[in-house]
């Protein structure tokens, strides 16, 4: 077996991937098709499930199936589109001249881009073609595009070539978004393959604003991002309810309401 040349972190990717495309899965058929032992399985997936929805059942373990589906960014667009224009407006005050800022794709901070117009001299990043688009239309703004694998649902840039690009650079700010984000597993994304390239653009970011709508608080999503004190600030809509800016406060978190 080769599990001692396979990382704990890559082992549970790969686990958490057979169990989302299966639904479930034995230890027996995840020490087979991975090639490590049934006791290594059981010791991933009692992590795995203190993370994810997964519950544990007589040997092995199921997928929750109580996550909806997030549909497309052009979609999601018009979801709660005006609580997101106004969460991109008053995020993009926070944008100095000069500044290079990180903008991760994202139905929320797409809307960042188009108020980016008083700014001089700034540098966006990003993983996203639609952001790239209208970034492109700025006056005094240059744009760094990451390489990568397209993904479609998303318009976004993906995997190795992403994430070799983003180890380069530095930002002053970062904006990001989330699927779902609650105060027992923290801020969570919707695919595990999201979860490399945001860590690695947040660790290059002096500083991380989170940018959600209030339907994504109290919610869970598939990957663990991290906890909530992985940000500076978040910026959310006044639909939000009134004790969590009050608990994230408490956490040391910056809280704008718009």
């Amino acid at each position: 077996m080769r599990e001692l040349k396979m990382l704990s972190v890559e082992r549970e990717e790969r686990i958490l991937a057979y169990l989302m495309k299966h639904g479930k899965g034995s230890v027996q058929e995840l020490s087979r098709t991975l090639d490590i032992s049934e006791v290594t399985v059981r010791r991933d997936l009692g992590r795995l499930s203190s993370r994810y929805p997964i519950q544990r059942i007589y040997g092995g373990a199921v997928i929750e199936r109580t996550i909806p589906l997030e549909p497309p960014v052009l979609q999601r667009r018009d979801l709660f589109a005006e609580e997101k224009q106004r969460i991109g407006q008053v995020a993009a005050d926070f944008v100095q001249d000069g500044e290079t800022i990180m903008l991760l794709g994202g139905s929320t901070t797409l809307e960042i881009v188009g108020h980016l117009k008083n700014q001089k001299n700034i540098t966006i990043i990003t993983d996203s073609m639609l952001i790239a688009e209208k970034a492109a239309k700025l006056q005094d703004t240059r744009c760094i595009l990451l390489g990568g694998s397209v993904r479609p649902a998303e318009l976004t840039m993906e995997g190795p070539l992403a994430q070799l690009c983003l180890k380069e650079l530095r930002a002053h700010k970062m904006f990001i978004g989330a699927r779902a984000i609650n105060f027992a597993q923290g801020i969570m994304l919707n695919e595990v393959s999201e979860v490399t390239l945001v860590r690695d653009g947040i660790r290059m970011a002096s500083e991380v604003i989170l940018v959600v709508d209030h339907s994504k608080f109290g919610q869970v999503a598939t990957a663990v991002l991290g906890p909530p004190t992985i940000v500076q600030r978040i910026v959310t809509d006044s639909a939000v309810e009134p004790e969590i800016p009050v608990r994230l406060r408490e956490l040391g978190i910056d809280v704008t309401i718009v």
